[in-house]
């Protein structure tokens, strides 16, 4: 199956009989198996082959009796930390390396529902910590445009960015037709803008959270990666639910436009979009170039992208004003309080006694025993201190007791209102700088930045910490804001890397988001993106 394909153009071809579920899983196992096994680490496990098989079967049934569901047969990978029933669910950690969870989460169980096949869990950075899926316990993930050893040369292995490295090296490699990564600060955008694919992060709450392993509750968004922008809205169509139950975030999608008469409607965000594509076009939507994100570490390719976006869109007749997001410079330190305080609280109940990883003590051969005073081995229990202590020392990697050790700190008694207090009403002002270009004298529609300051980074680099970190700088602030976001690829950097622009939109507005970014990918001059192939896959 052509690499471009959408899901509506695989679905037509499944119900027309000119494909088979069978051949479409096992093409994907082929190239994701091409060379050695799993040739790009992007998956950390697969789903057995006898649910695989029996999967594959009630799908082709369906299939050939008329009642196939939306997703039936599509192979879709879920980043390693959304639970799955009766498949493992480790989150990139050694601490939960063979917990099966006894329940599917509300994003696994919509797939599920609507026919999806779930070939496996993808790599990721441990616990979403991170920002180039290296920090992980089960390798790193290799970038798919990384340049291989040509003419006796060294090959150059690049990161996939991170947290969800794995998900989005996975669909651009074409292993899977779409993946579901998360996104705290950026963890779907940045690696979609590394890998060159489709990147989306709704408003926070249109997607369930329940089943989701926490980093950081109040930024963790489930979201999409795909090929495309028909795919995102499709897959988008299917997980944006009321999860009344299990998820007290969790939205409708209803309508956010105070002047309407019908604010607080039901909305359904496929139905949306197509109607946008058919009635509006780019003179529809006035968009905002925020001169904050032009800062000095900014890639010279990733500028000139920047600024060709701006004269494309004007040169339709497309409306660009410049704005201001003054706080945008503090939303780096803020974020990184905030999310390491919360995860401080979520991971401590990793401890070794309900579930994962349980450190086990060794043997003692300090003590003697015995009335003839001969030295003996002598198995001592530890004390249920030693074993916290040991288990998440053992259990967890360098980055994540970093960023406990961090959170705990900024939640002390000594530093709460000089560290926490404070990046929480940073995170208001923040917020208040996007309401007020949104809903302000301007009414900006959508905002365009670059996704990240540069392209894909190499593995082997030696980079600073506050580096590293930076690498969020654009992604961040929509997470403190709640914002829906999405990274479209559009170019290959002179080093013949994807780059890309992220475009944001105020909250609910999900679809008008949906329907510019498919506008500015069927740019001529940009359109051709996703006919490239990899470096590493040629």
């Amino acid at each position: 199956m052509n690499r471009l394909a959408n899901i509506s153009q695989i679905r037509k071809s499944l119900i027309e009989g000119k494909l088979k579920v069978n051949d479409l899983i096992q093409n994907k196992f082929k190239e994701i198996n091409k060379g050695s096994v799993n040739h790009l680490n992007t998956f950390i496990s697969f789903e057995d082959d006898k649910s695989l098989d029996r999967q594959i079967r009630e799908s082709q049934e369906r299939y050939d009796k008329g009642t196939n569901k939306r997703l039936d047969g599509i192979p879709i990978g879920v980043k390693d930390n959304f639970s799955s029933k009766s498949l493992k669910t480790t989150c990139g950690s050694k601490i939960l390396e063979n917990y099966i969870p006894s329940f599917d989460s509300t994003v696994v169980k919509l797939l599920k529902e609507e026919g999806a096949i779930i070939i496996g869990k993808t790599n990721m950075d441990e616990f979403s910590m991170g920002s180039s899926s290296t920090s992980g316990n089960f390798g790193s993930v290799i970038n798919p445009w990384s340049k291989p050893s040509l003419n006796n040369s060294e090959k150059e292995l690049y990161v996939a960015g991170g947290s969800s490295g794995g998900s989005a090296a996975a669909v651009a490699s074409n292993y899977c037709v779409a993946s579901i990564g998360s996104d705290t600060g950026g963890s779907i955008r940045q690696p979609s803008s590394y890998c060159g694919v489709v990147g989306f992060k709704p408003s926070y709450g249109l997607i369930s959270r329940f089943g989701l392993i926490s980093y950081a509750s109040s930024l963790d968004t489930p979201g999409v990666l795909t090929n495309n922008v028909e795919d995102a809205a499709e897959l988008l169509d299917v997980l944006i639910k009321k999860d009344q139950e299990n998820d007290s975030t969790s939205l409708e999608f209803i309508n956010n436009n105070k002047n309407n008469n019908n604010n607080n409607e039901k909305r359904n965000i496929l139905k949306e979009f197509n109607e946008k594509l058919k009635f509006k076009n780019i003179k529809d939507l006035v968009f905002g170039i925020p001169k904050d994100y032009l800062i000095k570490e900014l890639d010279e390719d990733i500028l000139n992208l920047w600024k060709e976006v701006v004269e494309e869109i004007e040169k339709r007749g497309g409306k660009v004003i410049p704005v201001s997001l003054p706080h945008t410079r503090y939303a780096l330190p803020a974020y990184y309080l905030l999310a390491t305080s919360e995860a401080s609280s979520n991971l401590s109940r990793f401890d070794g006694v309900r579930y994962g990883y349980r450190y086990e003590s060794g043997e003692n051969t300090n003590g003697s025993s015995g009335g003839d005073g001969s030295n003996e081995t002598i198995k001592v229990g530890m004390g249920l201190k030693d074993m916290y202590t040991k288990t998440r020392t053992n259990g967890f990697g360098e980055e994540v007791k970093k960023r406990i050790i961090l959170g705990t700190m900024a939640l002390s008694r000594s530093s709460y209102d000089n560290f926490y207090t404070k990046a929480q009403k940073i995170r208001r002002l923040v917020s208040d700088d996007f309401k007020q270009v949104f809903e302000g004298e301007e009414k900006v529609d959508i905002l365009i930045t670059p996704t990240a300051p540069s392209p894909a980074f190499k593995q082997n680099e030696k980079m600073d910490p506050i580096e590293v970190y930076i690498n969020d700088i654009m992604t961040i602030p929509s997470n403190l804001a709640g914002l829906p976001a999405c990274s479209i690829p559009l170019k290959l950097s002179k080093s013949n890397l994807p780059i890309s622009v992220q475009l944001i939109s105020n909250r609910l507005t999900d679809d008008n988001l949906l329907f510019a970014a498919h506008t500015i990918m069927n740019f001529d001059n940009f359109k051709d993106f996703n006919s490239q192939i990899p470096n590493y896959l040629k």
